[in-house]
């Protein structure tokens, strides 16, 4: 017996329809810079490493982007620009690159890059374990209004009703909220409001991240910490130009750009002009009233020993540190403050609940 023809056993139809789609995981920066400053140390080239790691990725997204980035260096493109086509890459990054590459020191800085955004992932990772189990607590008491509201309210409110009581506040409150949700006119209009809010934020994307970092800046405690991180990658940037040796009003300049907050990169720009008008680094930046009189000593120190980029990076680990202990302290109080609030809320629901209960025994005993 011979074997003309093999063929799967089924419906192709049905078993297309039963597969399970393809996940695709997001693109590592992390660990994609890091990978690719091990290549570079080790002696190989930016080409060579980049068709490396395409050769070893594991994603087919992972894959594609490495080859069009491999496609750019190899038809004569700068690697800030082929780095440029990675998605949410911050400009001080790009700036990196480009000093790099331009002072053959591109293993070097692609280590330091590795470092920060393994910093940043870090905290990001530790800011949303802080936060999934508050988030647990808000999902339960949604979820516990929910059933006070469409199952308890409505069969307390008509006693109220026909003894001619006075509805508790939370009860109307919630009987309120609960017939407004139940009217037919409610769906369509939230759905309504859901997409006009989603086209005007895919529409004023820009807008509104500068107004919702405006917010933020303005918060007692948030704004101070915002910008302090934002002057720390300031400071660092400034100091990995200066050691890769780009020329001091190039490198302020491409430091003060690369700043992600507006308000700081408006009072960082003036420090080009005013050392290129022969005052000191340090008079400098104590004029912007930015940065804390340590950073300034240390500033000025440096440029007197002919030290800046030490200095610069030590000054920016002082900030950095400063804003790790402010953020650590945050992430550690906001589980006992959210607990303690929604502890409140549960606590008012359930003496309302109760009051009600009483006052209906106390009109069944009448």
């Amino acid at each position: 017996m011979t074997i003309s023809d093999v063929r799967p056993y089924g419906d192709r139809g049905l078993q297309s329809y039963l597969r399970l789609p393809k996940f695709e995981p997001s693109f590592d920066q992390a660990r994609f810079f890091g990978n690719l400053a091990v290549l570079v140390a080790a002696g190989l080239t930016l080409d060579q490493s980049l068709r490396s790691l395409s050769a070893s990725a594991t994603h087919q997204n992972e894959r594609e982007r490495l080859d069009a980035m491999l496609e750019q260096i190899s038809a004569g493109a700068a690697a800030s620009s082929a780095f440029a086509s990675l998605d949410d890459l911050p400009d001080d990054i790009l700036s990196l690159i480009a000093s790099g590459e331009k002072t053959a020191r591109l293993g070097h800085v692609l280590s330091v890059i590795a470092s920060d955004l393994e910093r940043r992932k870090n905290q990001r990772k530790q800011l949303m374990d802080a936060l999934l189990y508050p988030a647990f607590l808000l999902v339960m008491m949604i979820i516990a209004l929910g059933v006070v509201t469409f199952v308890l309210v409505p069969a307390l409110e008509p006693i109220f009703q026909s003894s001619e009581r006075e509805t508790p506040l939370l009860i109307a409150v919630l009987s309120a909220v609960g017939k407004f949700i139940e009217n037919p006119a409610f769906p369509p209009v939230a759905v309504s409001v859901l997409t006009l809010t989603g086209i005007l934020f895919a529409w004023r994307a820009q807008e509104l991240s500068r107004l919702m970092m405006a917010v933020a800046l303005k918060m007692p405690i948030f704004g101070p910490l915002i910008v302090k991180m934002a002057l720390a990658r300031y400071l660092q940037t400034l100091a990995l130009l200066l050691e890769n040796a780009v020329a001091m009003p190039e490198a302020l300049a491409l430091a003060a750009d690369a700043c992600t907050i507006s308000i700081c990169r408006t009072k960082l720009s003036p420090i080009r002009e005013a050392v290129i008008s022969g005052r000191r680094l340090a008079e400098a930046l104590a004029e912007t009233k930015l940065f804390p009189p340590s950073v300034v000593s240390l500033t000025a120190v440096g440029d007197e020993v002919n030290k800046l980029p030490a200095v610069l990076a030590n000054g920016s680990n002082i900030l950095r540190s400063g804003a790790q202990r402010t953020l650590d302290s945050l992430l550690s109080l906001i589980t006992p403050a959210i607990t303690i609030l929604l502890g409140l809320l549960v606590g008012g629901l359930v003496i309302s609940v109760m009051t009600a209960l009483l006052s209906v025994n106390e009109l069944s005993t009448q």
